[in-house]
């Protein structure tokens, strides 16, 4: 399906979300370090009316709808942030678990095994499982600018309709719920647009927001088996081959 650039613009983000999963799906990939920042972002300085900051502490389930060729695909990823320690729970039974920006781990449940990640590279960066990622699109950021029409509020969340200033066209809409508890944006909704008529491409959101987390959930599973990386990617390589 075409999208219009300036829905590329704002969906960019959000495909980053597919990009945490692509580890498992190539055996040539050896690099297991591809963990998001979990740590706090820093405020926007574009003047937008609601915070872009990721609280310290939270737990979340991010659900990520694509709706293109008029078909409704969702996916689901679990996140828990207790200041530096991060975990991320996929639909496949892997977790990324981070218990400091140094120490992380590959975690596969179905096996009972885990792995711990390799650090030395650069391209752990963003990987959209976090509530960072969710904030820090590209109209939120100073190298866009954006304006803000609030379409008022309804069942704790505020509605705002966002206009890119430099987008190349207007076929385009993107509208973001900002929950009035949190002041933090707990969806967002891409359309593509053709006169009045509009339909939804793409949307993001948070769901059972709640600024606390178990510290039990960044432990490693006891009666779990440690593996090599490479053994762990060859595992989850060939369970997804013998995936009907």
């Amino acid at each position: 399906m075409f999208l219009p650039e300036s829905i590329k613009i704002l969906v960019i983000s959000a495909v980053v979300f597919c990009q945490a999963c692509s580890f498992w799906q190539n055996p040539e990939s050896r690099n297991a370090n591809a963990s998001p920042a979990a740590f706090a972002a820093e405020e926007s300085k574009t003047g937008i009316p609601f915070s872009s900051k990721e609280p310290e502490i939270y737990q979340a389930e991010i659900v990520l709808t694509n709706y293109a060729g008029g078909e409704k695909s969702e996916r689901r990823i679990f996140t828990w942030r207790n200041g530096a320690k991060f975990r991320s729970d996929y639909e496949s039974k892997i977790s990324f678990l981070q218990l400091s920006e140094n120490v992380k781990f590959s975690i596969h449940h179905g096996k009972k095994i885990y792995t711990q990640n390799q650090t030395n590279s650069g391209a752990a960066s963003e990987t959209g499982e976090t509530i960072k990622d969710f904030l820090t699109t590209e109209w939120l950021n100073e190298k866009r600018g954006a304006a803000f029409e609030n379409l008022g509020a309804e069942d704790g969340l505020t509605k705002y309709r966002i206009s890119l200033k430099d987008a190349p066209n207007a076929a385009s809409e993107t509208l973001i719920y900002v929950d009035e508890k949190f002041k933090i944006p707990v969806k967002q909704e891409f359309y593509a647009t053709n006169g009045e008529q509009k339909s939804l491409v793409f949307s993001m959101e948070l769901r059972n927001l709640k600024l606390e987390t178990d510290d039990k959930l960044f432990e490693l599973p006891e009666d779990y088996r440690k593996v090599s990386s490479n053994e762990f990617q060859k595992i989850v390589w060939q369970e997804k081959l013998n995936t009907p």
